[in-house]
């Protein structure tokens, strides 16, 4: 039976299949042709849609797929303390995903709406599938997670091309290939599909010739620093045998040898599940743990003020071997349900989540930040290294890419692998080494074209001892113009669309 014709259950299955397709296409599985039958498939519905409405629920159908599959993980944050929270599963694993499927929903009716032909049906339903896309990054705090941009991370070559136009364009660009192949019986329809995947064989060549003129790694002289995975699941409990084990781990793996010749000791996020004032005991303990010179870069909680003037940030801390601090960075992006707690006010306090009584506060928004011994720091903490927009100022380019997180809490699901690709594209569209401390993995250390030089795979414990890499460049195209390439697509697709228009009236 065709696509086209299809109803009731079977359509609504097809559709959803179509989405989970789409999820294959991104990390870990990087199935990256399986973005044709997964667009043109999705095309091929809505070609056959009676309605607006019908439109409207091929999109929605294929986006429950496409996030059921893909933000499963949501689940096992859950399961960390399942007495509590292991109720909450159907509303995360269905319910959440239900919600966020209602962007792709409202791509198809506008798709639908528009009532274009041929190939100009396409590009604009590539460009609206991007501009929503982009509402989805920022509305009501924005989650931009498995923009189909990230596919592009099968190979180190084609993910050249984020420093081109950045997560956002290869999202259009995936949409595109993807739903090239539903011009086929169309007028130019085989010349549309060549000319599309024409200009994704000469992007692969450029990829690929940027990668050659890089030549071989060059280093921060005098940097050496020594990233630490200790491996440690918190707990949701809040143990404090637990926490304190898992403290002194982060100790001894510091302590490993060769730490004479290391200059910054960076920890991941939660990795103190304590709050960290400056001159207490536990300051001065940890400092020890580091040579005179050194620093310690680490996750911990910093808090200011008594009673209802208590405020607590999620922050990225620096000490010395005397345990004085050296500079704090509080987190500017928090995570909804994780951090804070939306309309709080509204929401019973049996449905409080692990977010816990008491909100995170917002960190000030800060270009860059200078510590002894390294280039000035672009700080991303968990959440924050999901946002394609970097607020960088262009006098003042940062020389590395700080990424700490706790991706404990998702184990071993495709959570933190989607985590990962989508901090190292940050790396690419910045032209800005990243160096990534998790609890559990994924830590890494990658160069400003994207190659990852060493890394701590997911589960296992360990730490790294490297160099800090050089910037490849003062700026990359989208780190100069940033998201200007979509304004750009929003004008073709617009040229296009008011053409057919006027056709169709003659």
């Amino acid at each position: 039976m065709r696509l086209t014709t299809l109803q009731g259950w079977r359509r609504n299955m097809t559709a959803f299949i179509l989405g989970a397709l789409a999820t294959l296409t991104l990390a870990p599985f990087f199935m990256f042709p399986l973005i044709i039958p997964a667009f043109t498939g999705l095309l091929l519905l809505l070609s056959g849609a009676p309605t607006h409405r019908r439109a409207f629920w091929d999109g929605w159908w294929w986006g429950w797929g496409f996030y059921t599959t893909g933000l499963y993980w949501f689940c096992v944050a859950l399961l960390t303390d399942p007495e509590k929270f292991a109720w909450l599963i159907p509303f995360a694993l269905f319910g959440i995903t239900g919600v966020i499927a209602i962007y792709c929903g409202v791509t198809c009716w506008i798709a639908s709406r528009l009532a274009l032909r041929g190939c100009t049906r396409i590009f604009a339903f590539s460009v609206v599938w991007v501009c929503v896309e982009y509402v989805r990054g920022h509305l009501f705090t924005g989650f931009p997670w498995n923009l189909e941009g990230y596919s592009f991370g099968f190979s180190g070559i084609s993910l050249q091309m984020a420093s081109l136009v950045g997560a956002y364009g290869l999202t259009w660009f995936a949409v595109l290939l993807g739903a090239s192949f539903a011009a086929i019986g169309e007028k130019r329809g085989n010349i549309f599909i060549a000319s599309v995947w024409g200009v994704f064989v000469l992007g692969l060549c450029w990829g690929q010739g940027r990668l050659y003129e890089a030549g071989p790694e060059q280093y921060v002289p005098g940097v050496k620093l020594r990233l630490v995975q200790a491996n440690n699941i918190r707990p949701a409990n809040g143990d404090p045998k637990l926490q304190m084990a898992g403290l002194r781990e982060y100790m001894r793996l510091t302590r490993s040898p060769g730490l004479e010749h290391i200059t910054h000791v960076i920890w991941p996020e939660s990795s103190i599940p304590y709050i960290l004032r400056p001159g207490t005991p536990l300051a001065h303990a940890l400092g020890e743990n580091i040579p005179d010179g050194a620093i310690l870069i680490s996750g911990a909680l910093r808090d200011q003020g008594e009673g209802d003037d208590w405020q607590v940030w999620n922050s990225l801390m620096a000490l010395n071997h005397e345990g004085s601090l050296i500079g704090a960075y509080d987190k500017i992006r928090l995570v909804p349900f994780g951090e804070f707690l939306p309309l709080r006010w509204a929401i019973p306090k049996l449905w409080v989540t692990p977010v816990g009584e008491k909100d995170f506060s917002r960190g000030t928004p800060i270009k860059a930040i200078e510590w002894p011994g390294l280039p000035p720091i672009y700080p991303l903490i968990c959440y924050e290294a999901i946002f394609p927009e970097l607020d960088i100022d262009p006098g003042q380019r940062p020389g590395l890419l700080l990424n700490i997180t706790n991706d404990a809490w998702f184990g071993m699901s495709i959570g933190p692998y989607q985590h990962f690709a989508m901090a190292r594209m940050r790396a690419v569209e910045q032209g800005v080494p990243l160096v990534r401390a998790a609890n559990t993995g994924i830590s890494a250390t990658v160069d400003g074209y994207g190659r990852v030089i060493s890394y701590i795979p997911l589960e296992k414990q360990g730490f790294l001892d490297i160099f800090l890499p050089k910037s490849t460049y003062n700026n990359t195209i989208y780190g100069h113009y940033n998201n200007i390439f979509l304004l750009f697509l929003v004008f073709i697709s617009l040229i296009l669309i008011l053409k057919q228009r006027k056709i169709l009236k003659d």
